[in-house]
């Protein structure tokens, strides 16, 4: 019986952990910026952290929920904004 019990213990320690993490990989965010040289990039950001020093966002300043959104919309804008290149990472 106490390893019945051991088990649905551990069980149920997984089953928590995997819950969580998808919710916090949710909250990442992808971000346009744009350096104080003028250079552009695409960073993630997660919540509770401010940008880079000295960079600022562009495009949609709320994120985007995947890289290959950020980057598509960097490749749209980067003429637009004056970026004199493009970091990529």
């Amino acid at each position: 019986m106490k390893k019945l019990v051991a088990t649905s213990v551990f069980a149920k320690g997984l089953l928590a952990i995997g819950l969580t993490a998808p919710a916090s990989a949710a909250e990442e965010k992808y971000f346009v910026t744009i350096d104080t040289v003028g250079m552009c990039s695409v960073i993630l950001n997660t919540p509770g952290t401010d940008l880079s020093a000295g960079k600022k966002a562009i495009a949609n300043t709320d994120g985007y929920d995947s890289m290959d959104d950020a980057k598509a919309a960097l490749a749209e804008i980067k003429d637009k904004e004056k970026c004199e290149g493009v970091v990529v990472g």
